[in-house]
C-alpha cells in the first residue's frame, strides 16, 4: 500500500496550516481474490526435464466482482516471467512448458494471478521448490569427491554401474543400489534413484542385489574391522567407511571433533538417511545425519542393519521392521 504524502514548500505549508490544514488522500481498500492456485513438480530432476502446464486447468481463482484476472509463471533459474493471460483476461498461450537448466542447484516455479493496474486487489501465487541433480559420481556430476580410478561392475539386469573394491577378503560396492525392480527413490523423484540409490524394506533387499551378490551378513560387516565381534555395535569404524562427498556442492558429512573420515577401505558411505513406511507412504528422514544400511540377519521377527550417525565413529547395529522401514544396500560377493 502506498502512502501519499502533501509536498509543499514550506511556506505554503505554514499557510495552509493558518486555514484548513494539509490533506492526506487515505489508502485504497485491497480486496482478496477468491479460489487458491495450486502448482507441483518432482522435487528433484534432471538437467533437460520439461513437464507442461496447461492453463485452462490452472485458472482457478476470480474477482468478486467479476472483473478479469491475469496469470504468469516466474522461474528464479532463468530469472524471466513467462504470462498466458493478460491482466485484460486476454490469453495468449494455453501452456507453459518448463525445462529444467543446467546448474545443480535449488530453483523457485511460481504462478501468479494479478489484475490490472488501478483495481485494488491483492494478487496471489502458487510455488513450488526443485532442485536439479545429475547421476553418477563423475566431476560434473551431483555427487562429487569419489574416487574413480577403482574397477567397475555392470548389473545385468539394468546395465547400471557401480564401482567397487576389495575390503578385506569380499568385495563390496562402492555406491548405494539402484535397481529399480524394487525400493522407491528419494522423495520418490525418479532423478535421485541413481544419485542416492534406492531405499528398500528388508524384505525387498533379501533378493535385491545383483546375480553373483549378495546382501551382507552382519559379519560380513564386522569382517571390515580387526577385532569386532558380530551382533555388537562396531567402534572405530565408522569413519574408515564414510566419504568425504558432497551433494550439489554441499559437505554430505557435518565435520565433527570425535569423528575424523578417512574413508580407509574405500567404500564412501553417504548419509543420505532411511525412510519409515505406512500405508505405502514413505517418510524420508535423516539425511545428512544418518547412513542405514540392511544386513541379510534378523533378530526376534525384525531385520538387523547397520547404521552410521554423523558425530560418533561407530558403526552401530539395529532392528527395525521388515515392512515399515526402508534403508540403503550394498552388495558384496
Amino acid at each position: 500500500m502506498k502512502l501519499f504524502r502533501c509536498l509543499l514548500p514550506v511556506a505554503l505549508v505554514l499557510a495552509g496550516a493558518l486555514s484548513q490544514g494539509c490533506k492526506k488522500e487515505t489508502d485504497p481498500e485491497y480486496s482478496s481474490l477468491t479460489g487458491a492456485l495450486s502448482l507441483s513438480m518432482p522435487a528433484y530432476v534432471e538437467p533437460g526435464y520439461t513437464k507442461t502446464f496447461m492453463i485452462d486447468t490452472l485458472m482457478r481463482v476470480s474477482r468478486p466482482d467479476g472483473g478479469t484476472v491475469g496469470y504468469r509463471f516466474y522461474d528464479s533459474y532463468t530469472g524471466k516471467y513467462d504470462t498466458l493471460v493478460t491482466a485484460s483476461g486476454q490469453i495468449l498461450k494455453h501452456h507453459y512448458t518448463f525445462t529444467a537448466g543446467e546448474k545443480l542447484d535449488s530453483h523457485n516455479l511460481s504462478l501468479t494471478a494479478f489484475v490490472p493496474d488501478g483495481v485494488y486487489y491483492y494478487s496471489t501465487s502458487a510455488y513450488c521448490t526443485y532442485t536439479i541433480v545429475k547421476p553418477g559420481v563423475t566431476p560434473d556430476s551431483s555427487i562429487t569427491g569419489f574416487d574413480v580410478s577403482m574397477f567397475s561392475l555392470t548389473d545385468p539386469r539394468d546395465n547400471k554401474s557401480y564401482y567397487i573394491i576389495k575390503a578385506g577378503d569380499r568385495d563390496w560396492m562402492r555406491q548405494n543400489l539402484a535397481w529399480e525392480g524394487a525400493g522407491r527413490p528419494f522423495q520418490l523423484c525418479s532423478a535421485m534413484t541413481d544419485v542416492f540409490g534406492r531405499y528398500y524394506t528388508w524384505e525387498e533387499a533379501q533378493t535385491a542385489c545383483p546375480p553373483g551378490w549378495h546382501l551382507p551378513s552382519d559379519a560380513d560387516w564386522t569382517a571390515l574391522k580387526e577385532g569386532a565381534t558380530a551382533g555388537r555395535d562396531i567402534p572405530a569404524l565408522a569413519g574408515e567407511v564414510m566419504g568425504d562427498l558432497y551433494f550439489n556442492g554441499t559437505k554430505m558429512w557435518e565435520y565433527w571433533r570425535d569423528v575424523k573420515i578417512t574413508d580407509k577401505h574405500k567404500l564412501s558411505m553417504i548419509p543420505v538417511g532411511y525412510a519409515t513406511v505406512a500405508d505405502k507412504d514413505y517418510d524420508f528422514q535423516g539425511i545428512y545425519s544418518y547412513a542405514a544400511f540392511w544386513t541379510s540377519d534378523e533378530s526376534d521377527g525384525m531385520g538387523v542393519c547397520r547404521y552410521i550417525y554423523q558425530d560418533k565413529d561407530i558403526v552401530y547395529r539395529g532392528r527395525a521392521s521388515k515392512t515399515d522401514f526402508a534403508a540403503s544396500v550394498r552388495c558384496v560377493r
